[in-house]
């Protein structure tokens, strides 16, 4: 039987946008080291493949330290890995704002020290915002963006192939392309397996189509069964089409557990967390922005303006899609799907469930038997809380029942996938 593999979406209190209001969070600390540290290492203790941590280069407005500041993820997953022993760390970069030989250098560097423990998130940046902040007008264009991503990839992966081994000096690369001129050879150490897991995100066209062809695992978001298994199936085929074996490629559904001894106790927690940061809030306004479309000129108890809709481009095209499709499935109003888009973050953007443990074991199983992940990204509500029941009540259940590893077999994060090498991608794949 084939196990569930399971990953960690870390954060100081929670990826609910109401947690920082939890009497359990720590506001007193910024960045919260100490959080984090308890959460992977409670991973761990649960055996975990990987602990990730997301990033985007840009201020919100209006924000508070509190709520609106980050911790550069490369510099967070050295120090976490410090501390741990077998779990992998995934650190998000950009493809859009980095040159590709800083990013390839930094990334072997760290992969090295963790002794293969380090995996890559490549985010095709979006938002004009986070291009203002370096340099330029505006973000460039859709299909420039993943061209770029596109070009990136095959750069480092590259540069990892030919670095130094202790029985060679190194490869140089000549590459000329659109977007990079690089040539020359890296001065780190080959990373052991010979590169960093590759991970990426996406439910564009473009999104699927690029982590099809790079990543080694990819996170997914679903509101429903039917809409995991389509992606699932599209994935894999992608995969496939690509010459690609659709096994070696790991697709981590999100999870938002709202966990307590009773059902009822589980959806008071979630009711709870919402109720923290839904009074007084500009609902529609935020759906507005993420929808690039002014809804306030739209009936707030009728459906969304589905027709209407331009192409969604401007801060995710993962979260502005998610909330529209679960608008569209569940028959929302514009007002429901303003609140559950406001009130819950990226709590609320994922597959829900709440109550027992049993219960959420009983439906993890029911959906990765049903063909629509190989594992899971929790993406736990508020952390402390979530990220130690699940360990000590979920993960019980799952290793009772043969889907759950009961000890790590690895201590690089390829192992942990089940792969003993990692290819050299960029041999496949030509500039597009």
């Amino acid at each position: 039987m084939s196990l569930i593999h399971l990953s960690l979406n870390l954060s100081e209190y929670g990826r609910h946008s109401g947690a920082w209001r939890h009497p359990a969070a720590d506001v007193t600390a910024i960045p919260n080291l100490a959080a984090y540290v308890h959460a992977v290492q409670w991973a761990e203790k649960g055996f975990f493949d990987q602990a990730f941590l997301a990033d985007s280069p840009v201020h919100a407005p209006g924000r508070t330290s509190v709520t609106g500041t980050r911790v550069d993820p490369l510099e967070m997953a050295s120090r976490l890995m410090a501390v741990t022993d077998h779990i992998g760390v995934i650190a998000t970069l950009s493809t859009s704002y980095n040159e590709p030989f800083d990013v390839a250098r930094r990334a072997a560097s760290v992969a090295s020290l963790s002794g293969g423990r380090l995996g890559v998130n490549y985010v095709a940046s979006t938002g004009a915002a986070i291009a203002r902040n370096f340099n330029r007008s505006d973000q460039l264009p859709h299909d420039q963006r993943y061209a770029r991503a596109h070009e990136f990839l095959e750069v480092v992966t590259r540069l990892w192939a030919g670095a130094p081994t202790v029985d060679a000096p190194g490869t140089p690369i000549s590459h000329h392309g659109r977007f990079f001129d690089v040539e020359g050879v890296l001065d780190v150490q080959r990373p052991p397996l010979g590169r960093p897991v590759i991970i990426q995100a996406g439910s564009s066209p473009d999104g699927r189509d690029q982590a099809a062809r790079w990543a080694d695992a990819i996170y997914a978001g679903g509101s429903s069964l039917e809409a995991g298994q389509e992606y699932y199936a599209d994935i894999k085929k992608r995969t496939a089409d690509y010459g690609r074996d659709p096994e070696s490629v790991k697709v981590m559904l999100g999870l938002a557990p709202f966990l307590a001894p009773t059902d009822e106790e589980g959806e008071q927690l979630k009711t709870l967390l919402d109720d923290f940061h839904a009074k007084g809030a500009d609902t529609i306004g935020h759906l507005s922005g993420l929808l690039e479309i002014d809804l306030k000129a739209y009936d707030a108890e009728g459906p969304l303006p589905f027709d209407d809709l331009p192409e969604v481009k401007a801060a995710s095209v993962s979260q502005a899609g998610l909330f529209a499709r679960m608008a569209r499935e569940g028959d929302l109003t514009i007002s429901q799907t303003a609140y559950l888009s406001y009130v819950g973050g990226l709590a609320n953007m994922q597959f829900v469930e709440s109550g027992t443990a049993e219960r959420v074991a009983d439906t993890m199983q029911e959906w990765f038997e049903a063909g629509t992940c190989d594992g899971y990204s929790l993406v736990a509500p508020n952390i402390g809380h979530t990220i130690e029941s699940f360990v000590t009540g979920v993960v019980p259940i799952l290793q009772e029942r043969g889907l759950a590893r009961t000890s790590y077999e690895s201590t690089s994060l390829a192992g942990h996938f089940g792969l003993s090498e990692l290819d050299d991608r960029a041999s496949a794949w030509a500039v597009a």
